[in-house]
């Protein structure tokens, strides 16, 4: 009896296990089938888009799938850069390039670094030509075709932005030759088109029209609607740098329906500027005008107070053409009359048109002088507005500067370091093992000043932050923390009552965020919890942010000191708030703030 439950017990852990394998085995799969979607999918920047990959990531580290957490680490930073959350997709690349090394996937790693290089193009062409060629190197060694074509297509664009045009040239072709050889239909197009641009620069206008129509057919075969966008928009400037405007402004208008509907923000913003352009160039300043606020609205930029001062006077001007106008029809009324009174009666009626006439110029002079008051007012008013909103974008610019600056230069500083740390790590892994574990403090160290920094550049570059933009931060930061302490469950709740769109000055904004940053660090150090909660609330004007656990609390007479709990304190008074702690030992410990 006792042989034939075990036989069971065995059966039926067999028959588990196989269940469990088997259901695995089908979640990687359909890991992999989203990570391995077409380019032009991958890149949709819509909110959905963005919770299928971060759903993907969450179920691939359920399932303990490194190469499947890879691969969304590396797409999720992608879909970031084209959203422009640039500091969020440089977290994203920076776990990525680990996870990849960790696998020996080195080829993958390498044309990470290669993207990362490339998006310096613009700020610091010796950056992206470093980084780059550390992608190129990586991939070359690794043998990896793949991302090579993608590594030599990009490094083509470094080198013409540089002016190395032959290089360039090199580096295009080399690329598209072993897209060719692998029927690369996505990416053979991309080549096609760096090469048409090139060569319209040069003054090679036939050549480059053939070369841009075969990658317009490809794209439409393919029915890439980002791609159809880009090459709608190659073809307008095209007809721009032969001056044929025309034809310029029907491509532009074309790309820029197809680029709305595609949800490409930032081709776009350069859609609605070069129809501004091109309107200009036929004289069309009204429409010039029309594409230039909706191109300055995509940028999130500064108004054009120029334009508008400009608009300001032409309205006025306008006004007082007509107001003129109306006068000058009234005198002719008024001359008819007197004649035809002269002509009835002139000694009659000469001393009531006297006295009207007297009437009149005395009202005329009245409204002209109330006329010139209010004018003079809204010109002060204008000025006085002008003014304001110059100090104002002033301000907003200086901040947006030194974000800016600290993002380009004291950030890649900093990435690079961690990169160089991550290749002697690997280096010296065999022969000091010793030296390995204080570069990987090191490491860790820099990694974490990243992080505060970004956290400074987040809360600098903008004027207001919004309850969204802190709730995604705070997430982020939790997910964070879950992989720090995985022993720990974290959960957070926010009531209906907040509504998304609730803006707090960027000073409140930091605080909130640094408020539950140390709450729920605190929490993880010191409670020995297994379980950590952070909820919103909020009641009329009053909002409550609670951090709990069920760890094992603080004694009495320590309530109120240490653990950080004096910084959180002065952090919520400075917002006019308050904190309220309520803990007991082995009852876990609940920080209510309220402001």
């Amino acid at each position: 009896m006792k042989n034939l439950r075990s036989i069971r017990l065995f059966i039926g852990l067999f028959l588990i296990g196989g269940l469990m394998f088997g259901q695995n085995e089908k979640l990687k799969k359909e890991i992999d089938s989203l990570n391995n979607q077409s380019y032009e999918k991958k890149i949709e920047t819509s909110g959905s888009n963005i919770q299928k990959y971060l759903n993907n990531l969450s179920a691939a580290k359920k399932i303990n799938y490194p190469m499947g957490i890879a691969e969304s680490y590396a797409n999720l930073s992608m879909i970031y850069y084209y959203k422009g959350e640039y500091d969020t997709g440089v977290d994203y690349f920076l776990k990525a390039v680990d996870k990849y090394k960790e696998l020996g996937e080195y080829g993958k790693a390498g044309g990470l670094y290669g993207l990362y290089g490339y998006r310096f193009r613009r700020q610091n062409i010796p950056k992206a030509i470093e980084y780059m060629k550390i992608g190129i190197r990586m991939a070359e060694k690794a043998g990896a075709e793949d991302e090579l074509r993608s590594l030599y297509d990009n490094y083509g664009v470094v080198l013409e932005d540089k002016g190395d045009y032959d290089s360039a040239f090199y580096y295009y072709y080399k690329s598209l030759d072993m897209k060719r050889k692998t029927n690369d239909e996505v990416g053979i197009p991309y080549s096609l088109n760096k090469i048409a641009a090139l060569k319209s620069i040069l003054g090679d206008y036939k050549g480059a029209k053939v070369i841009f129509d075969e990658a317009y057919q490809r794209r439409l075969k393919l029915n890439d609607k980002v791609g159809i966008a880009e090459n709608l928009s190659f073809y307008g400037t095209f007809y721009e740098m032969q001056k044929d405007y025309d034809n310029a402004l029907k491509y532009f208008s074309e790309a820029l329906e197809v680029s709305k509907e595609a949800g490409y923000n930032w081709l776009t913003s350069n859609i609605y500027n070069s129809l501004a352009e091109n309107s200009k160039e036929k004289n069309d300043y009204k429409n010039a005008f029309v594409y230039l606020k909706e191109h300055m609205a995509y940028k999130d930029s500064i108004y054009n107070m120029e334009s508008t001062v400009n608009r300001n006077q032409l309205e006025v001007q306008f006004e007082t053409n007509e107001k003129e106008k109306k006068i000058l029809e009234q005198r002719a009324d008024l001359a008819e009359q007197r004649l035809e009174i002269e002509h009835k009666n002139r000694f009659l009626y000469g001393l009531g048109f006297l006295a009207l006439l007297i009437a009149l110029t005395g009202f005329m002079i009245y409204r002209t002088q109330k006329f010139k008051n209010e004018q003079l007012k809204r010109e002060n008013l204008l000025k006085d507005s002008l003014i304001k909103v110059e100090a104002e974008n002033k301000v907003q610019q200086e901040r947006l500067r030194i974000s800016r600056d600290l993002h380009d230069n004291i950030g890649s500083q900093l990435t690079f370091i961690i990169s160089s740390l991550d290749n002697l790590k690997f280096k010296l892994q065999k022969d000091n093992p010793d030296a390995v574990v204080r570069l990987e403090e090191i490491n860790q160290f820099t990694r974490n000043t990243i992080n505060e920094l970004r956290d400074t550049i987040w809360a600098m570059s903008k004027e207001n932050i919004s309850f969204s933009d802190l709730r995604i931060r705070i997430n982020n930061f939790i997910e964070n923390a879950k992989s720090a302490a995985s022993d720990i469950d974290f959960k957070t709740e926010i009531s209906s009552a907040i509504e998304e769109s609730h803006k707090f000055s960027a000073f409140e904004g930091i605080n909130l965020y640094r408020l539950i940053q140390e709450a729920v660090n605190n929490a993880v150090k010191h409670s020995d919890a297994s379980e950590i909660s952070v909820k919103f609330d909020k009641s009329g004007d009053k909002f409550r942010i609670t951090v709990s656990d069920n760890g094992k609390g603080i004694p009495a007479e320590k309530i109120g000191t240490g653990n950080g709990l004096d910084n959180m304190k002065n952090r919520i008074l400075d917002l006019g708030g308050s904190l309220d702690i309520d803990s007991a030992p082995g009852e876990g410990t609940r920080l209510n703030f309220s402001f």
